[in-house]
């Protein structure tokens, strides 16, 4: 008998004999609620059968609240899983609702139905960017899940959707590592699912097949990212057409995933040409969707634009950028954080000095307002915003001329120079000391400190901190020359010059040589006129030591260099 038989039968059934009869309806419209359909209005036949359940249950505890408790929370799971059928804060409140009937459960269909209610909460907690409570929510839903053992197919594909949510909280909290794992976890009992039941879960595949490929493209493995993606295209075309809100926005993540790894290929007309869909797909869908989460959309605006600056299509690329900064206001603060960084960072490139400041006064405050409860996400987010108030005021002209348009030397957004690059140092050393992968930004920390106390007038602790610099990127360059070569050399070359000011000329020779061997490595990669600047000031130190000859050849092997 179809299930839309079964409930028109029993329901003048339960209208006879609602205590008899009900829950067998109930328990019918719940399982309408979890079919997908490709017809037109199925996600509205999934929410009106899971109401009618919450309806039906809510009758029925008011009658007997023991016996009909664990159905009524049954029911408001269901309701709540539907998806894009009603906000996120209805659900939430649905969810606890449901979550206070089945607490203590008496048996392991109410630790079923609790696991189910975790995992929903967790999820709609998590997409609303409240990670702090979203993550132990969903570690509690895996351990209920565990104490309901064993599982059926659709109980295990649950616990997989719990693994996902957990993968994306410790993504979000700077945990790559634990990410990884739990997104493998949930493949896993996708793919040892049968081909059937796959099918079924097209929607959970996919999704972990995604987030999989996100991970494994941020720890570097971009092939094996791919090729995660190529077999979820199937998937993903199947759910455009019968779940199309969730198709597209799977699609447009695939997508996104897709462009990060072809830029990191050096296909960067591919990698725009997939974030350029990707930002298309959810343009619609937001358009069509007026609830759907913006952002999404400005995350996608976001990548386009810097791959389009990346090309050398800046003013394309920045009026992406711009556009993601007007989406995620109000929507998103860590999309719009990291859109104003980049395009505060785009503006800087293009001296472009009056579209600066107002960006710094916007994002300052959005960093600072997040860094009590979400840190690993916006505590480095707030040191690139001090770095870039520090790009502002230690910027030099060739001649130091200011000229017209010029930043302001003194103050951004409030901050003088050495003010910000305190505070940015400080933040840095705390991140760096808790996670290694923050060295790189502490890196640029101290480098830009050196510059704003040097200009302050203290060459001496300028020095210093290039010495701490220079130290820090020593290490660095030892684990991965390629990536740290460039920074050494610029670190070097500052302290030879701080070090010339202060008279220490035979401790800034070294820095200089350093510098200049360093690119002129048979491995460098660097090109070779990088040298003419540090063999200028090895030319002058030399000079200054006595040692003519030495710096008059010098000095004629960098007007060469720089002539070519």
């Amino acid at each position: 008998m179809s299930l839309v038989v079964r409930i028109a039968l029993l329901r003048p059934l339960a209208r006879l004999r609602p205590l008899r009869w009900g829950p067998r309806l109930a328990e019918s419209l719940v399982t309408r609620s979890h079919q997908v359909s490709g017809l037109i209005g199925g996600t509205a036949r999934r929410a009106a059968a899971a109401e009618e359940a919450v309806a039906l249950c809510r009758r029925l505890a008011a009658d007997r609240p023991n016996p009909h408790r664990v159905d009524l929370a049954r029911a408001l799971v269901a309701r709540a899983a539907v998806p894009d059928a009603q906000p996120a804060a209805e659900a939430i409140e649905q969810l606890r609702e449901a979550i206070g009937y089945v607490a203590d459960p008496p048996d392991r269909a109410a630790l079923v139905v609790l696991a189910a209610a975790r995992e929903r909460l967790a999820a709609n907690l998590s997409e609303l960017g409240e990670t702090r409570e979203a993550l132990p929510l969903a570690l509690r839903a895996r351990a209920t899940w565990d104490a309901a053992a064993p599982l059926g197919p659709d109980e295990r594909m649950r616990l997989a959707g719990t693994l996902l949510v957990i993968g994306d909280c410790q993504a979000r909290l700077g945990r790559p590592e634990q990410a990884l794992d739990v997104r493998r976890q949930a493949r896993d009992l996708h793919q040892a699912l049968s081909r059937y039941q796959q099918s079924r879960w097209a929607s959970l595949g996919a999704t972990a097949a995604i987030d999989l490929a996100r991970s494994e493209a941020a720890a570097g493995r971009v092939q094996e990212a791919l090729a995660l993606l190529d077999p979820a295209r199937d998937d993903l075309g199947f759910l455009r057409l019968v779940q199309p809100p969730r198709g597209r926005k799977l699609t447009a993540d695939a997508l996104l995933v897709e462009a990060e790894c072809r830029a990191e290929l050096g296909e960067t007309e591919a990698a725009v040409r997939a974030a350029g869909e990707a930002t298309g797909r959810l343009r619609r869908l937001v358009g069509a969707a007026p609830g759907a989460r913006r952002g999404h959309l400005a995350a996608a605006l976001r990548v386009h634009g810097q791959l389009l600056l990346r090309s050398g299509r800046r003013e394309e690329g920045a009026d992406r950028v711009a556009e993601a900064v007007e989406v995620a206001r109000g929507a998103d603060d860590g999309e719009l954080a990291r859109a104003l960084t980049q395009l505060a960072a785009a503006r800087i490139a293009d001296r472009r000095w009056d579209a600066v400041e107002p960006l710094l006064d916007e994002l300052l405050p959005v960093c600072r307002r997040w860094t009590g409860d979400l840190p690993e996400e916006f505590r480095p987010m707030l040191v690139q915003a001090l770095l870039l108030v520090l790009a502002m005021t230690a910027f030099e002209t060739p001649g130091g001329d200011p000229g017209p348009g010029a930043p302001p030397r003194d103050r951004v957004a409030g901050l003088d120079g050495v003010t910000a690059g305190r505070e940015a140092v400080e933040l840095a050393r705390h991140l760096a000391t808790a996670d290694p992968q923050y060295r790189v930004l502490l890196g640029h920390a101290l480098f830009g400190l050196d510059k704003a106390v040097n200009r302050a007038g203290d060459v001496r602790e300028a020095a210093e901190l290039l010495r701490e610099c220079v130290a820090l990127r020593r290490q660095l360059f030892a684990e991965e020359p390629a990536a740290h070569r460039s920074d050494l050399v610029d670190a070097l070359v500052n302290l030879g010059n701080r070090l010339h000011v202060l008279g220490r000329l035979d401790e800034a020779l070294p820095a200089y040589e350093e510098s200049v061997a360093l690119i002129r490595a048979t491995d460098s990669g660097l090109p070779p006129a990088q040298a003419v600047t540090p063999l200028r000031n090895l030319a002058r130190t030399l000079a200054a030591l006595g040692r003519t000859e030495e710096a008059e050849r010098t000095a004629a092997e960098a007007e060469a260099l720089a002539e070519t």
